[in-house]
C-alpha cells in the first residue's frame, strides 16, 4: 500500500459459518515485508475456528434467550387468558342469574318465562361468541346487529335499515349493548313497528368526538306500526336499557315513545 497506512504484509483466514456464510476474515497486518511460517498459519486458522465458534455460541445463546423470553411471554399470555376466563365466567353467571332472577319477576306464566328467558339468553350467548372469534376480544357493532334483525333484514320488503360507520365494541361494552338491542328488537316484535308487516326500523349510529372521549351516538327508530302507547310500568327490557347500559357502560339511554313509533337513543363511550 503505497498511502497511509503503508501496509506490505497481509495474512487472512476466512471467517465462514457453518452453513458456508462468509462473515468476513480474521487477519494481520504489518508494514514490514513478512513470510508466514507453518506454525503461525496453523495458529491464525485456529484462532479462526475459535472466533467462529465463539460467534457461534453466542448466536446459540440469543437463539436461547429469544426462544425463552417467548416461553415466558406465551406463559403470561396464557395465564392472563386464564384469569380473564375466570372473569368473564364469573360475571356471565351473574349476568345470568339476574337475568333469570328479573324475568321472573316481570312475567306471569311459565310459558312466558321460558320464551323471554330462553331469548335473552341466546342474545348473551351469540354476543359472546362474535368476541371470542376476534384476536382482541372485540365485537363488531353491525354484527350486533344482524344478529338480532337479520331475519327482517333479509325479506324483499326490507324492513329494517342499518347505517352507520364500522365500529368495534370492547366485550364490556359489547355485551350490555348486545342485551339492550335484544330487548329493543324483542319489543318492537311483540308491541312496535315489526309486529306488523308494514313496520320498518331504522338505526343510524356515528362515533363522535366529545372533550377528546370518543362517543358512539346510536338511534333507533320504528315506523308503521301500532300506534304507541307509554307503558304504565317499567318492564325488563327498560330496565336492561337504562340500568344496564348506564350502570355497566356509562351511557346515557333516551326513550321516546312517540305516537307513530318508538323512538331511542344511546349515548356509549367507547373507552
Amino acid at each position: 500500500v503505497t498511502g497511509k497506512p503503508h501496509i506490505r504484509f497481509y495474512a487472512g483466514v476466512l471467517l465462514e459459518t457453518s452453513d458456508g456464510l462468509p462473515l468476513g476474515t480474521l487477519c494481520v497486518l504489518d508494514d514490514d515485508v513478512r513470510g508466514l511460517t507453518e506454525a503461525q498459519a496453523f495458529a491464525l486458522h485456529t484462532l479462526a475456528r475459535q472466533v467462529m465458534a465463539l460467534l457461534e455460541l453466542r448466536r446459540a445463546l440469543d437463539q436461547r434467550d429469544t426462544a425463552l423470553a417467548a416461553r415466558q411471554e406465551a406463559e403470561q399470555r396464557q395465564s392472563l387468558l386464564t384469569r380473564e376466563l375466570h372473569h368473564r365466567v364469573k360475571n356471565t353467571l351473574a349476568t345470568v342469574q339476574a337475568v333469570a332472577g328479573s324475568t321472573a319477576r316481570s312475567v306471569t306464566g311459565i310459558e312466558e318465562f321460558r320464551s323471554a328467558f330462553s331469548g335473552r339468553i341466546a342474545a348473551l350467548a351469540n354476543t359472546h361468541a362474535i368476541i371470542t372469534e376476534d384476536h382482541d376480544q372485540r365485537a363488531p357493532l353491525l354484527d350486533l346487529l344482524r344478529i338480532e334483525l337479520a331475519r327482517f333484514s333479509e325479506t324483499s320488503t326490507r324492513r329494517v335499515s342499518l347505517d352507520g360507520p364500522a365500529v368495534l365494541l370492547k366485550s364490556e361494552i359489547a355485551i350490555p349493548l348486545g342485551m339492550a338491542i335484544h330487548e329493543l328488537t324483542s319489543n318492537s316484535v311483540k308491541y312496535g313497528s315489526l309486529s306488523n308487516p308494514r313496520g320498518r326500523v331504522t338505526v343510524a349510529w356515528e362515533v363522535r368526538s366529545e372533550d377528546g372521549a370518543e362517543i358512539l351516538h346510536l338511534e333507533w327508530k320504528e315506523r308503521g306500526g301500532p300506534e304507541v302507547q307509554k307503558p304504565t310500568h317499567r318492564g325488563y327490557g327498560s330496565r336492561i336499557l337504562e340500568r344496564v347500559l348506564e350502570g355497566q357502560a356509562r351511557a346515557e339511554v333516551t326513550i321516546n315513545y312517540r305516537r307513530y313509533g318508538l323512538h331511542a337513543v344511546i349515548k356509549l363511550p367507547l373507552v
